[in-house]
């Protein structure tokens, strides 16, 4: 999806196509197949604190880290009205599975991100991870 030789304007404008060129009969899982593309940077989003950047700003620096990522995925599949909720928990962790460290989050009972491509149960990502802290946050609209 995003290029390492995106400029700050090309990512917010392939980030907008994405959403506006969606298939009406697109799923979740095509989202995450598509954000899995996205290679996750090193931690650039503090995830003891939830006083993250925007998703747009998000985008615009390229801040792909596991939180950024996860964050920008979330507000997309609210976009998409693929899910439907204006506050998402999200918990800071180390995954035990990829040793990846950052935000993922969970809605009704399941974890996104937590693995490339998969949507997993919450208690799967629960027992795979040590969880450093929990926070709902209002989605961007």
């Amino acid at each position: 999806m995003f290029l390492p030789t995106h400029s700050s304007s090309d990512r917010l404008r392939v980030w907008r196509q994405y959403r506006e060129n969606f298939p009406s009969d697109g799923t979740i899982e095509k989202v995450l197949v598509d954000f899995a593309k996205i290679k996750i940077l090193p931690r650039y989003l503090d995830y003891y604190s939830n006083k993250w950047p925007s998703v747009f700003e998000i985008v615009n620096e390229g801040y792909f880290c596991q939180t950024g990522v996860s964050l920008i995925m979330a507000n997309t599949l609210k976009n998409l009205q693929l899910i439907n909720c204006d506050q998402m928990l999200f918990r800071g962790i180390s995954n035990h599975i990829t040793g990846v460290d950052g935000a993922v989050f969970f809605h009704d009972g399941y974890c996104y991100n937590f693995l490339p491509e998969e949507v997993v149960t919450e208690q799967y990502a629960l027992d795979n991870c040590t969880v450093f802290a929990s926070y709902n946050i209002a989605l961007d609209n």
